[in-house]
């Protein structure tokens, strides 16, 4: 009786990996190796904050707004970095598809950055476009903006955005920049621990690119700026 050529394959296959286990070993562990990565760099840009914004280089940024973005309830896919039509992500969320331009910038953000975003809205075949930036908007930027729909979130807008998604209301960032957002009616100024006048402390809150959601005396409000221009350029 002849044996049963598939049976005999199966198992010379069966031993040829069994005798190679330890490749397969390495291939797993390298594959954890990756996901483990992933998943710390996912979880060090959430708790990033806006200083740490300032310093990225404009791809990192755009792996930031991706976790953002997720975290603010949207499906996310990050285009390809070259050639992406004027495309950096695209989103989803509530059926209503959106394609997102990223500009980590020092200086105010132009109108490339809207017509790169209306391109790439018609490419991608998306209901809306969107530029984000760590920075601000022209004027004629702002305007062009209007004309064609186009959603624009700057400095202030990335801010309000970073307090959302905290968890109880507080941010974890750098030293340079929120450390922590108040979640009290708290009146100290967090330098030097002088009682301010309520004045002072809305005064404080109600300029969140400024003073990043914490108290500042007025001693200390002249040496505390957050603003883009004291960030270097990645």
């Amino acid at each position: 009786m002849q044996p049963d050529f598939s049976q005999v394959f199966l198992k010379g296959v069966l031993n040829a990996l069994l005798q190679l286990w330890y490749i397969w070993l390495i291939l797993g562990l390298v594959l954890l190796g990756k996901i483990i990565f992933y998943l710390l760099e996912k979880q060090k840009l959430a708790k990033s904050g806006i200083a740490d914004i300032d310093s990225m280089d404009g791809k990192r940024f755009e792996k930031y707004l991706e976790v953002l973005f997720e975290r603010l309830g949207y499906k996310v896919e990050r285009t390809k970095y070259i050639g992406d039509y004027g495309a950096d992500l695209v989103t989803q969320k509530n059926g209503q598809k959106t394609v997102i331009q990223a500009k980590r910038h020092k200086n105010n953000v132009g109108i490339k950055a809207i017509q790169e975003a209306v391109a790439a809205k018609g490419y991608y075949n998306c209901d809306k476009a969107m530029v984000v930036t760590n920075s601000y908007f022209t004027n004629q930027a702002k305007e062009l903006a209007v004309k064609n729909g186009v959603e624009l979130w700057d400095r202030k807008d990335l801010i309000r955005n970073l307090l959302n998604i905290k968890e109880e209301g507080e941010i974890k960032i750098n030293q340079t920049s929120l450390e922590a957002i108040p979640t009290d009616s708290s009146d100290k100024c967090v330098i030097c621990s002088m009682t301010v006048s309520d004045k002072v402390r809305r005064y404080c809150l109600d300029r969140p690119e400024k003073f990043g959601g914490k108290i500042y005396c007025y001693e200390h409000q002249r040496k505390v700026d957050t603003s883009p221009n004291n960030s270097t350029n990645g």
